[in-house]
């Protein structure tokens, strides 16, 4: 009797490990809801990562196409803003002006998830460098010798 309460306190054990490590309710559910929230509220918590960032030639990279006149274009705001034509990102300069340039969430991605989450486990699964990220600008006729 006892081996077999032993065992099924294992089993439950297992499976709630297994559910809470792998399967983060929260997350499922706003998956299809994430927006982007912009470097002002990454500061917040990443101050150091932020500063460094300022220093970079990619996050004044929107005055490029400023002096070009192409701060409209469709076609360049892509790779000179953040979250362009996605949910809280770039709209345009006058309605969005926080998402010019490159910023923390164009390669780790939307952080609405990352603010909301309730534990460091689940906090960390919500942001990722995607394999190839740099390549959607960075090639061919749009950035030539990367």
């Amino acid at each position: 009797m006892r081996m077999k309460k032993l065992s099924i306190t294992i089993i439950t054990g297992l499976f709630a490990l297994f559910f809470f490590s792998f399967n983060t309710p929260y997350l499922q559910a706003e998956k299809e809801k994430v927006t982007y929230v912009g470097m002002d509220k990454c500061k917040e918590c990443h101050p150091g990562h932020v500063d460094s960032y300022l220093t970079w030639k990619y996050s004044r990279n929107f005055r490029v196409i400023q002096m070009r006149k192409k701060d409209h274009d469709p076609k360049c705001l892509p790779c000179h803003t953040t979250g362009f034509g996605k949910p809280g990102g770039f709209v345009s300069v006058e309605k969005t002006p926080l998402m010019v340039n490159k910023q923390c969430e164009t390669c780790h991605g939307p952080a609405s998830l990352h603010l909301k989450a309730p534990t460091r486990l689940e906090h960390q699964k919500t942001l990722s460098i995607p394999q190839n990220i740099c390549t959607g600008c960075h090639s061919g006729h749009k950035h030539p010798g990367y």
